[in-house]
């Protein structure tokens, strides 16, 4: 395994987490006003990082494994074989919904960019993701540097031309329905999400404890400001704010912006797909004992595959994903994260005293289950 630079680590964290998501947010902050889902976006980066960076002790705790089934089989499942296939096979059906979501929502922006077939659009966005994820994490990491740093650059543009012309920010909404709110917080926990990067990122600094907490602290970080500031630009110049906002925040700015914001979304997209599937890549190799280029095609294909079929839109499948990983979440990483720091002391934890206390292991498991609730609101 090759290590990685402090950089690189972080943009893993944050590459794995800024994905299209980002841009179903402000449509439903317009319910709430941009206050209540500022306060909601911190909530979430505080309940996301915590969990987090139990993961990371877990990878730890594994001797740095990158990947999650090693991480459960020995720290929840115990050498329970069955429940270990089980699991694998929740996560390859969850993996696989996530990532053919990504390559179903970039063939459909490189059509509308190029005008050329959505088809032709998936296959482009699939060759490039899928040949990085075969190169591996280091591969993925520099990649991802490069990412962050156009996305912030995009992001950066748009922003500038938002605020440069007339616009209205809604602070507050008149409604007082607890339903909007919930749904504000459950995307944005979706779109914070990076999972499947803190092992990775684990493994890549091995043996930096320090490095690793402070690289999971500015991964969600930058997601944080990421999202906040799509959330601020996309309600100040959009009257109405779109479901996509990108679609509103080009109606209400052009096509530089509406060009800007597609490509934002293409990379955001490209950047969550090497990360998720490199750990599907590495669970496969793990469980079928297979080499790095049978475990790359058995976990990279079935998602190309299913985005070619004539099945349910983007936002259906994100939707699919995002639930369905809120409950893996809150069932299976705090039961194994409690298992694997029993005997331990405050001062060995990654978390210190935090990671000891059963109220707040409660307390983000329930978080993430008002997660999963609410990507079906």
């Amino acid at each position: 395994m090759k290590r990685l630079g402090f950089v690189e680590a972080v943009c893993l964290v944050a590459g794995a987490g800024i994905g299209g998501g980002v841009m179903a947010v402000p449509y439903l902050a317009e319910r709430t006003g941009f206050l209540p889902a500022c306060g909601i976006a911190v909530l979430a980066y505080a309940v996301t990082l915590i969990l987090h960076i139990m993961v990371a002790e877990l990878s730890v705790r594994t001797d740095y494994s990158g990947e999650l089934l090693t991480v459960f089989s020995r720290h929840l499942f115990k050498g329970k074989k069955l429940l270990s296939a089980m699991f694998y096979i929740l996560m390859a059906v969850t993996l696989v919904c996530n990532l053919a979501a990504y390559v179903v929502g970039s063939g459909e922006i490189l059509s509308q960019l190029t005008a050329m077939p959505v088809y032709a659009g998936k296959l482009i966005f699939f060759a490039i993701a899928a040949f990085v994820v075969f190169l591996g994490l280091k591969r993925i990491a520099v990649n991802e540097v490069f990412a962050i740093l156009i996305l912030l650059c995009f992001l950066g543009a748009m922003s500038v031309l938002s605020f440069r012309g007339e616009g209205q920010l809604r602070l507050f909404s008149e409604s007082s329905s607890a339903s909007p709110l919930l749904a504000v917080y459950g995307m944005i926990m979706f779109s914070f999400s990076s999972l499947f990067a803190v092992p990775q990122a684990a493994s890549g600094l091995k043996g930096s404890r320090k490095r690793l907490i402070l690289a999971v602290c500015l991964g969600l970080l930058i997601n944080l400001a990421v999202t906040l500031i799509v959330i601020a630009a996309s309600m100040y110049a959009s009257q109405p704010v779109t479901e996509v906002a990108i679609v509103g925040w080009a109606a209400a700015l052009g096509p530089v912006v509406n060009i800007l914001g597609s490509l934002f979304i293409f990379i955001a997209m490209l950047s969550t797909f090497w990360s998720i599937s490199l750990q599907l890549c590495d669970m496969t190799g793990s469980f079928f004992k297979a080499g790095h280029r049978l475990s790359w095609l058995i976990a990279t294909l079935p998602c190309f595959a299913l985005a070619m079929l004539p099945v349910s839109g983007f936002l259906d499948l994100m939707q699919l994903a995002g639930g369905a990983t809120a409950v893996i979440i809150a069932l299976m990483v705090v039961p194994a994260y409690r298992n694997s720091i029993k005997g331990e002391g405050a001062e060995a934890l990654l978390l210190g005293g935090l990671g000891k206390s059963k109220g707040i292991a409660l307390a983000i498991v329930i978080m993430y289950i008002l997660m999963a609730v609410a990507s079906f609101l």
